[in-house]
């Protein structure tokens, strides 16, 4: 009876490595940061052509002890930070926009008003569903759909772009909302700490996009939002 010949050891460790490897280019190329975004189950894909982008607000918990905040138009829950100085709900609402801009089939309405018709619709009623406010300012302006953008987290690094004491990280979502149904028809939530590649191998996007160095807060909300537009329903340029 001839007796099978066992693969040698070179061979397992060859067999070895060429796993190891596929797996590493697929965890690299399917990686997400913790976001997630994209369009919202609807009978049909939405039609929008006009969009009125709402002021976007900074969330701040009422207890500074309390480690996280809610969104209110989802109601999900999100790690919250101290205060932070400056205003970055205005920071990712202009970098939004202007990235928004570039967008051939979608217009988007004259800032101006939009911010005119949502202070009204708020004031005449302060404790309204936020759902409700939306349908109001988009109904008023004509529109097809409102965009409203909530910020949970953003947290200024501490360090330089070579070495840090403390990462950034930002949390924020936004949603589009039809004005003729309620429907949400589009969400984009990006939650993100950067870490270093050697503590997240995963994380290699992040690193490449900022050259190799520790983005500010700024920076890694202008990455996410490069991110979730990825799914967004408009043809950008």
């Amino acid at each position: 009876m001839t007796r099978r010949k066992r693969p040698s050891a070179w061979w397992h460790i060859i067999v070895l490595c060429w796993f190891f490897s596929v797996a590493l280019l697929a965890g690299c190329s399917s990686v997400q940061s913790p976001a997630t975004s994209g369009t919202a189950a609807t009978d049909e894909a939405p039609v929008i052509k006009t969009i009125a982008v709402i002021p976007f607000r900074n969330i701040i918990p009422e207890d500074p002890s309390v480690g996280y905040v809610k969104c209110p138009l989802i109601g999900a829950y999100f790690l919250s930070s101290a205060p932070c100085s400056g205003t970055p709900e205005e920071t990712i609402e202009s970098a939004l926009v202007k990235k928004m801009e570039k967008y051939r089939n979608i217009t988007l309405f004259e800032l101006g008003r939009v911010r005119e018709a949502y202070l009204m619709a708020r004031s005449d009623s302060l404790t309204a569903d936020p759902y409700n406010i939306i349908r109001k300012v988009g109904v008023d302006l004509g529109v097809d759909a409102v965009l409203a953008g909530y910020i949970y987290r953003y947290r200024e690094r501490r360090g330089y772009a070579y070495a840090v004491e403390q990462p950034a990280s930002v949390a924020f979502g936004i949603y589009l909302v039809r004005v003729n149904d309620g429907a949400l028809v589009w969400k984009g939530v990006f939650d993100k700490t950067q870490s270093s590649l050697m503590e997240n191998i995963l994380d290699v996007k992040t690193f490449i996009k900022g050259h190799g160095t520790w983005l500010t807060a700024k920076q890694l909300a202008e990455a996410g939002i490069d991110q979730i537009l990825t799914t967004f329903p408009g043809e950008s340029e």
